[in-house]
């Protein structure tokens, strides 16, 4: 964000000028935020003058069920931050006293003045909020998950670092000159909002607190040192490559010796399912694309596995009105006819298996005995590290801009079935009134990504273009 000049127009919307509106309410923030962090300092030390050895053991194991606090994994500011707010705010002591931060408050010897600050901040308890919107180095709208409830926090650091519908686990100072974030904050992408839900709500049941809007704060109360350690499941499965039928990706080739190349040839160029592309990149071969209807694969498959990643390739083409247009169509894999051998490369096993069947059902007595090869990324990448993964398989330049060709992805997922969904498409799901909580939760996450991918932290028009098509276009919180 560029410097805001003193006398120009709040960027709030409030209509008034900076100097009057945010820039008052800031520099007051920054003056009652030394303040709070003088009395954490005095906070911190007079707790670890009473109860030196407890706290100590506990931020270890804390730092040891984290996994942190060794060299490969040294413990950052965020990290110590979230530490002693849970021993001073959420750990009860020993001695059946309560946490240290409200000890500290109703000590006699502390000044009447800190005893309002250290108050602020022993009320200062974890809850999971919705990032709803940002202005980076200024403030955060922040959507309470359990609540409904909104609030404005100012936010300096936080809000440089996340986009609309992070979820952040975070503690919020609700009193004083304006709401801010108090300690280090955890954040979340939208889709992992349900698995931290999902902990808070483990919690309450172990301990019998109940699920329901008492018991899930109760949770995050009693809860905070499960919590702050909490990583989603998710972030632990390593990205695994599948096709768009969903068998696992993998590279599989395979090699025909051929008799006559001039009837190979023509089969091949007869054979409704394949595609001339022309010569090969090294211009010894004759390129073929063997095609699918990419609708008819998906509608086949099953729900992928967590961390999978789909691959797949397909033509763009210009429609009659100039417009460009993704096509049905994806690419199976290529069949390269070089001469006296023709060669297939694919990425799948099964993808392979039905290319071989193909040829010994069209090419007959005109090829050998197929060689035949299947192996991983990484062990192709590791055996002949000089050659490209698989001829056809190369990332090619998208011929339009990002902003376009993310339309063009958006235009066919509309009408694509999603198993989210209950199989049918996003356009129908919108039209019929159903899942509607489930395609929120897919925009939510499409809007996350591509605010992510952006320098500017904002999703593109292309987003509200998508939202608009689908009548779920986001509304403004009144915070």
């Amino acid at each position: 964000m560029g410097e805001i000049g003193r006398n120009t127009q709040c960027p709030c919307g409030s209509g008034a000028k900076y100097k009057r509106c945010c820039l008052r309410r800031e520099d007051e923030a920054r003056l009652d935020g030394a303040r709070t962090e003088a009395v954490w300092g005095r906070m911190q030390d007079w707790a670890l003058g009473q109860f030196h050895d407890e706290l100590l053991d506990a931020l270890g194991e804390h730092f040891d069920d984290r996994r942190i606090g060794t060299s490969e994994s040294p413990v950052m500011d965020d990290d110590l931050s979230a530490a002693l707010c849970w021993i001073l705010i959420d750990r009860p002591l020993a001695d059946g006293g309560g946490p240290p931060a409200p000890r500290y408050a109703r000590s006699p010897e502390i000044f009447e003045s800190d005893r309002v600050l250290a108050g602020r901040i022993a009320a200062c308890r974890l809850g999971v909020n919705r990032v709803r919107d940002v202005l980076p180095g200024a403030w955060i709208d922040l959507e309470n998950v359990l609540t409904g409830a909104t609030v404005r926090v100012s936010s300096p650091n936080v809000s440089r670092k996340v986009v609309r519908w992070h979820v952040l686990l975070c503690r919020v100072m609700a009193s004083g000159p304006s709401p801010t974030l108090w300690g280090g904050s955890a954040s979340y992408a939208p889709t992992e909002e349900p698995e931290l839900l999902a902990e808070v709500e483990r919690i309450a049941t172990v301990r019998g607190l109940g699920t329901d809007h008492a018991g899930l704060e109760e949770a995050l109360r009693v809860g905070a040192r499960e919590l702050v350690c909490f990583v989603p499941e998710s972030r632990r499965v390593e990205p695994t490559p599948y096709t768009l039928e969903g068998d696992p990706a993998l590279v599989a080739e395979s090699t025909w010796a051929v008799s006559d190349p001039d009837s190979v040839l023509d089969e091949l160029s007869g054979a409704p399912d394949l595609v001339a592309a022309g010569e090969s990149e090294d211009g010894d071969g004759l390129v073929f694309h063997w095609t699918a209807s990419r609708h008819t694969l998906n509608a086949r498959r099953s729900e992928l596995p967590r961390g999978a990643v789909c691959l797949e390739s397909g033509p763009i083409r210009v429609a009659e009105d100039g417009d460009l247009e993704l096509t049905d169509l994806t690419s199976l894999g290529t069949f390269t006819l070089r001469g006296g051998r023709l060669e297939f490369s694919t990425i799948s096993e099964a993808r392979l298996g039905a290319a071989m069947a193909f040829v010994e059902r069209r090419l007959g007595m005109l090829v050998g005995r197929p060689t035949r090869r299947v192996c991983s990324f990484e062990e192709y990448g590791s055996s002949e590290p000089s050659r490209q993964p698989s001829r056809g398989m190369s990332r090619e330049e998208a011929p339009v801009p990002d902003e376009a060709f993310r339309r063009l992805l958006f235009r066919r997922w509309l009408d694509e079935p999603v198993s989210r969904l209950g199989g049918i498409s996003p356009r129908r799901a919108a039209a019929s009134g159903r899942y509607r909580e489930q395609l929120e939760f897919l925009l939510r996450d499409i809007e996350h990504r591509n605010a992510c991918d952006r320098a500017d932290g904002l999703p593109g028009p292309e987003v509200a273009w998508l939202r608009a098509e689908l009548g779920h276009e986001t509304k403004t919180v009144a915070v």
